[in-house]
């Protein structure tokens, strides 16, 4: 028996990591330059990472429940991270720091879109299909999209401050379903939207939960648990994902829809 391929009507991308990246090491070490703060580029990303752990579980989804905000979130990762390095620094300057981080990471001065963004927005947006953003981002995301020219592309932006739920949990996935149906009158199963992100928990697993088709983008090359992911669902970057839509679109016969 041969089954029918399932054309999708919703496809929804995650943010960081997958459509946007960020240069962490320059932007942070060239905010401290400028208030005579001085930070090792090599202990950086660890520190950072680390710290984002920790705080997201004394502080889920950027302070939004716990009267800490999104602002103050950040700050506090700042000062961590500069404090990590010197215990003695001015508290006034790391103020400085972190309020000119917190306006550059709202901008294009510290996002960048990864190569094969723009040319599959405008492939998806050719043959009508209608996109989305899932992210587990705070407040700034619109002014970012908008900055680095990628807002016009999506009919809706979902983050995880605004719905006060994050990936992986379903009812962010069902909620773009939701928004879809209220802005075009028109109901998609959950077996007709894809996901697109770049990590497995959050964005394919999360997906998946959900009842929705999932793509994997892992630009390392390392391998993955294909007891969690299958290996078709696998992408080293957005250039092939092309190939993926190409049959997607097509009917049983190989013909282009």
């Amino acid at each position: 028996m041969i089954l029918k391929l399932v054309r999708p009507k919703l496809v929804t991308f995650d943010v960081t990591g997958t459509l946007l990246m960020t240069k962490l090491e320059e932007h942070y070490t060239e905010a401290g330059l400028q208030h005579g703060l001085l930070l090792d580029p090599n202990l950086l990303a660890g520190s950072f990472k680390s710290n984002f752990k920790k705080l997201s579980l004394e502080h889920p989804i950027y302070g939004k429940h716990t009267g800490l905000g999104w602002e103050n979130w950040w700050r506090t990762i700042v000062y961590n991270i500069f404090k990590e390095q010197d215990q003695q620094v001015c508290n006034v300057k790391l103020e400085k720091v972190a309020s000119s981080l917190i306006k550059c990471y709202g901008t294009s001065r510290c996002w960048h879109k990864y190569p094969g963004v723009i040319e599959l927005l405008d492939y998806l947006k050719g043959r009508g299909i209608i996109m989305g953003v899932i992210s587990n981002f705070d407040e700034r995301l619109e002014s970012v999209l908008a900055s680095t020219k990628l807002r016009p592309y999506f009919s809706f932006v979902l983050t995880s401050y605004n719905l006060g739920i994050e990936k992986p949990h379903p009812s962010i996935f069902e909620e773009a379903l939701k928004y879809t149906k209220e802005l075009y009158g028109t109901t998609v199963l959950p077996e007709e939207a894809v996901h697109i992100g770049d990590t497995l928990t959050n964005d394919y697993l999360g997906a998946k939960k959900a009842g929705w088709n999932a793509i994997l983008i892992k630009r390392d090359g390392r391998a993955v648990d294909e007891t969690k992911v299958s290996g078709k669902d696998v992408y080293r970057g957005l250039e092939e994902l092309k190939s993926y839509f190409d049959t997607k679109f097509s009917d049983v016969s190989g013909n282009t829809m």
